[in-house]
């Protein structure tokens, strides 16, 4: 969920356009009916072997090295080396690409462009006429582009050519393939941003939005750890800004492990909630649903945290402790969200460390210091000390830093806050005397109507 403007960076155009581009070839290979150039040159000549597949080849391998798509055919069924010479023997392959409408460059590489939109309706017809090699032409399409494949570097273009394909065709191959090339729980950041930049282009076609959507959220939940990696990155790109609350839905299940991805989905947060206040509050209203709808996961607390982060200088801390001076709902925000966050273990560490740098934070002046240590005072006071605010208050055998020295002090010294006009939520955990609720109540007196 970067800003906005990154909804046009790297020479991407804008979905509108993307789309505008796209129809506009549709109606051109609708016009020029390839359709009857290919069954005449494939079928009527009695041409399905080599040259159907050097066709396939040079069709998802446009402007690709024409060896490549050599290579790339001869990996089309059995492996062997008898049935990788068939495509080098008798009339040489560059014969053969010109004899089925490929055109081949001055440097050597395959091209459609005396017949533009040929390369996508001979990936369609082939996957229409030869219904019974789907899946070796699955199979074979998986192979190039495994690492260490001969065609791994143009995975980006023939997954393109995929999503265009299963826009309309049965047993569509996209997300069957993309599932094969995210099998690993390997950290391959090239692969997985092709990966996340095809689930992007997915969503906002009609006929794959669904499936694109569903496939996010099982990824999401049951992923290994590449796939969940691309769920954080897809929600950090447009996807993110064009449905925000669907994102959300994901990044909350990214967030329930500790590892890459949760690290990713933590920045993809703070930096939606960077944009503008809209998008902050909802990630300050989605995440306290979190934390009260979960208690006992840990999502909420670590996105919590991901607000709270003193240390990152494009944060959102700053804003929200800003807010939270005008705004009692926002002060409530933060000390409901710490003491349920220091309630969750499998966060301590984390929190520690967040304590530690808002006490350097108020040391070095970014953030304002009495009412900062105000809002950690109500946290202590709902606090019992067993957790990272004990570890932070009473000292830590690797940890005696100035700035927490300080922080210390204040926490003693400073005056305490009238509880009921600095939080005003009714189960807010510092209203409370001698273990009592204040709300209790009212939560008595509403139970009768629930």
């Amino acid at each position: 969920m970067t800003n906005a403007v990154a909804l046009r960076q790297d020479g991407q155009p804008s979905e509108s356009r993307e789309k505008g581009i796209e129809e506009l070839a549709r109606i051109r290979d609708e016009v020029l009916l390839w359709t009857d150039f290919l069954e005449k040159k494939l079928t009527e000549g009695g041409t399905r072997g080599q040259d159907r597949v050097m066709l396939l080849a040079a069709a998802y391998l446009e402007k690709a090295p024409l060896e490549l798509c050599i290579k790339a055919a001869g990996e089309f069924g059995p492996r062997d080396e008898a049935s990788k010479r068939r495509f080098r023997e008798g009339r040489s392959p560059r014969r053969r690409m010109r004899d089925v409408g490929v055109d081949v460059t001055a440097d050597d590489r395959a091209a459609f462009d005396s017949r533009p939109g040929l390369a996508m309706s001979a990936i369609q017809m082939d996957w229409h006429h030869w219904a019974d090699e789907r899946v070796e032409t699955r199979n074979w399409i998986e192979r190039i582009t495994s690492p260490g494949g001969v065609a791994e570097p143009w995975a980006k273009q023939i997954g393109e050519r995929l999503l265009e394909l299963s826009r309309r065709a049965v047993d569509a191959p996209f997300f069957p393939v993309l599932d094969t090339w995210t099998a690993t729980a390997d950290d391959d950041a090239k692969r997985i941003s092709i990966v996340a930049q095809l689930f992007t282009r997915a969503a906002i076609r009609d006929e794959l939005a669904r499936e694109t959507h569903k496939k996010l959220l099982d990824w999401a939940k049951r992923g290994n750890s590449m796939q969940r990696r691309v769920v954080a990155e897809v929600c950090r790109g447009p996807y993110g800004h064009r449905w925000p609350g669907t994102a959300l839905v994901r990044l909350r299940h990214v967030l329930a492990i500790d590892d890459a991805a949760s690290e990713v989905a933590a920045d993809a947060l703070v930096e939606y909630a960077a944009i503008g206040s809209a998008e902050l509050t909802r990630v300050v209203d989605t995440v306290e649903t979190w934390i009260d709808r979960y208690p006992n996961h840990p999502a909420g607390p670590r996105a919590f945290l991901a607000l709270a982060d003193a240390d990152k200088p494009t944060g959102v801390l700053a804003t929200l402790l800003q807010l939270a001076q005008k705004l009692p709902a926002v002060r409530d925000f933060l000390v409901c969200g710490w003491s349920a966050t220091l309630e969750q273990p499998e966060v301590r560490d984390r929190a520690y460390q967040s304590l530690v740098s808002w006490s350097k934070a108020v040391q070095a002046k970014d953030l304002e210091r009495e009412f900062t240590f105000g809002v950690l005072i109500d946290v202590r006071n709902s606090h019992e000390p067993v957790d990272a605010m004990s570890r932070f208050l009473y000292g830590s055998p690797d940890q005696e830093d100035p700035a927490i020295v300080s922080a210390r002090f204040a926490l003693a010294n400073l005056r305490q806050p009238d509880r009921d006009s600095q939080c005003s939520k009714l189960n807010c955990p510092v209203r409370r005397v001698d273990g009592v609720n204040l709300s209790d109540s009212a939560a008595d007196s509403n139970a009768q109507e629930e």
